[in-house]
């Protein structure tokens, strides 16, 4: 499983920082508590050009599970960035064809129909949790468009623009064709680039 924590860093800056990145000590999403970190691995990142990051991982010492901490621009189980899927879903609900969307990200057209066919099986999820939160963050609920890959757009932007006034919540850039990673994180201390020695036991 992973964590998606909110970072201040860009994808090329996380990828240089390597081992000197400060990670905040998670608790356990599945027990609660307290865990420790776990060594490192790597994993690729395509933003145009394809990166490697050194992703952390955390264990709990009371359930034994380990869990990946990664920066709020990786969509878990996906070579492409935020950055990248965001903008394409978004062009696609606005009828641009997968074809178009797939040359103008540089991508191959079945990645493009992959991030299609998984934000509309999802839409429906997004649309309802988004526009809970929105509700919870004390805001009203936006006048919604027809279609409901176009509402759960609508109730994301909400969320971010929400996050941008200050709610105290980290909102990605783009948007997640997963609902597990659909842009929210809710932890109040971020990624940071810090000295070797931090983020380490």
């Amino acid at each position: 499983m992973a964590i998606v924590l909110p970072c201040s860093m860009t994808p090329s800056e996380f990828a240089a920082a390597g081992r000197e990145v400060e990670m905040p000590r998670p608790h356990c999403p599945n027990c609660s508590a307290r865990m420790s970190f776990w060594g490192f691995y790597s994993r690729p990142l395509r933003i145009g050009d394809e990166i490697r990051l050194l992703v952390h991982r955390a264990r709990c010492s009371s359930c034994r599970r380990t869990h990946a901490l990664i920066p709020d621009f990786v969509v878990p189980g996906r070579l492409d960035g935020i950055e990248v899927i965001g903008p394409g879903i978004e062009q696609m609900a606005n009828e641009a064809t997968t074809l178009a969307v797939a040359q103008r990200a540089g991508v191959p057209y079945t990645t493009a129909r992959g991030w299609r066919r998984r934000f509309v099986s999802r839409a429906e999820l997004l649309a309802s949790g988004f526009l809970a939160a929105t509700v919870a963050l004390g805001d009203l609920v936006p006048r919604l468009p027809a279609g409901v890959v176009e509402i759960a757009l609508c109730a994301i932007k909400a969320v971010a623009a929400r996050a941008d006034a200050g709610s105290g919540l980290s909102v990605t850039t783009g948007v997640s064709p997963t609902s597990s990673s659909a842009g929210i994180c809710c932890r109040p201390t971020p990624i940071h680039r810090g000295s070797a020695a931090e983020g380490r036991l």
